[in-house]
């Protein structure tokens, strides 16, 4: 089964739920989860979309926007998100290999302030400025 994609807006209320569910059953083996954005043409934004949604888990989402992706991966960390978009940029050649990736708990203790240090990220990466709130 392939990995869900859902609109960009989507993302703040679904990184807030995910992490009430884990708060709510303590879950502490499937705490961590990763936002990883990667920065794409237009031209191939939607052959990269393709295929990782075959390559995913079917836990995984997709959100895109005009140009750049953001992949939603529970049970991930930093390494492991790293390891993906690292991947898919040696694949597809993209130039510009910078990594903006956010894991929780590490990187914010709730939905805000995880989605705030990601817009941070990626500024600073890309000087790209998206607002997640």
């Amino acid at each position: 089964m392939a990995c869900v994609e859902l609109d960009f807006p989507n993302i703040f209320p679904i990184v807030k739920h995910h992490i009430s569910l884990i708060e709510r059953y303590e879950d502490k083996y499937h705490r961590d989860f990763s936002l990883s954005f990667l920065k794409c043409s237009k031209e191939n934004k939607k052959e990269i979309i393709d295929m990782l949604s075959k390559i995913l888990r079917n836990s995984d989402i997709i959100f895109s926007t005009k140009k750049n992706i953001v992949i939603f991966s529970p049970g991930a960390n930093w390494n492991i998100a790293f390891d993906i978009i690292s991947g898919i940029q040696d694949f597809y050649g993209i130039e510009d290999k910078k990594d903006a990736i956010v894991s929780y708990p590490d990187d914010g203790e709730n939905a805000v302030q995880l989605l705030e240090k990601f817009s941070d990220t990626i500024h600073k990466n890309y000087d790209i400025t998206i607002n997640f709130i």
